[in-house]
């Protein structure tokens, strides 16, 4: 049963061939004794609203066959909606030529535009025979297996992918997405998970997260140490009002700098501890950036 849609190529229906929902579940088993092209247009309060059909009938509109008796405008309705797509998409059929091939991935397999499509994928870009990627494709026509993989790029040395192969009845599509950025930002992580682990080793180093107020988020055991008070106590107090009165406006001007026009900052100062002694520090100070903006700032504190 086909929902009623005029932008769906129909064969003319003579208005005898029309009937009403409630005739339908009565007179089906006589309507499905219908010609392979014959279509009854089944209506409710007189308004049309599904289509029956046959199954010959219903692939022959879904494929929407051009004179050839190809599938060529379904193609290319494909084509154009890959070609809105960020990401590389190339389709295949099951003798590996390219049935599909958006901009996208014209440009990550360092080809002109339009010069993959009705090539033997493997003969248009050698490189891939020999890659994860090809043993992925060939595996995905041999037992219809899905996969996905994060690999190097073959054509951009440094860069990374991520490759999605999708078998499907008639053809296999593989989705290319660049992810540099992505793998680069975890190794970035990796680096400073290991600095911050480093200085959390060194006793005459401490450090302190503050948000955009200047308000303590994080501190690590030796910024508690030199406070005499535990992280969770420091967490939301305003970093500057450790700061003797004394040595606070300039503290201040120096962390505001710091917010509000980003970069780094230094500043030899004194932190009061919990006893209220004063403890002679030099403090550095650098922006935090996250992906909407400045997040805050992270102070890193040394005994003078």
């Amino acid at each position: 049963m086909l929902p009623f849609d005029e932008t769906v190529p129909t064969v003319p229906v003579p208005k005898s061939l029309s009937v009403s929902s409630a005739d339908l579940a009565r007179r089906f088993g006589q309507l499905r004794q219908m010609h392979p092209d014959d279509a009854i247009v089944v209506t409710h309060h007189g308004r049309p609203t599904h289509v029956l059909t046959t199954v010959s009938h219903y692939d022959s509109l879904r494929q929407v066959p051009s004179g050839d008796g190809s599938s060529q405008p379904v193609i290319d309705a494909v084509q154009r909606f890959a070609d809105c797509l960020r990401n590389g998409v190339l389709q295949i059929d099951y003798e590996m030529t390219v049935l599909v091939a958006n901009q996208v991935a014209h440009v990550m397999v360092d080809h002109a535009d339009c010069s993959l499509v009705g090539q033997k994928i493997f003969e248009a870009v050698p490189t891939l025979r020999r890659s994860l990627v090809g043993t992925y494709v060939r595996r995905a026509v041999a037992s219809k297996e899905p996969c996905t993989a994060e690999l190097p790029s073959l054509f951009r040395p440094g860069n990374w992918i991520r490759v999605d192969v999708h078998p499907y009845a008639r053809h296999v599509t593989i989705l290319f997405q660049d992810i540099t950025d992505d793998v680069q930002r975890h190794r970035m992580g990796d680096r400073r998970e290991a600095i911050r682990a480093a200085v959390e080793g060194h006793d005459g180093v401490g450090y302190a997260c503050v948000n955009t107020r200047g308000h303590i988020e994080q501190v690590d055991a030796s910024f508690s140490g030199l406070i005499q008070l535990p992280a969770e106590r420091l967490r939301h107090v305003a970093v500057a009002d450790l700061v003797p009165v004394a040595h606070r406006v300039a503290f201040r001007k120096a962390l505001d700098t710091v917010l509000s026009e980003g970069g780094i900052g230094t500043i030899d100062t004194v932190m009061l501890n919990n006893e209220g002694q004063g403890v002679p520090v030099s403090v550095a100070m650098s922006e935090m950036h996250g992906s909407y903006g400045s997040e805050g700032a992270v102070l890193l504190l040394t005994r003078s």
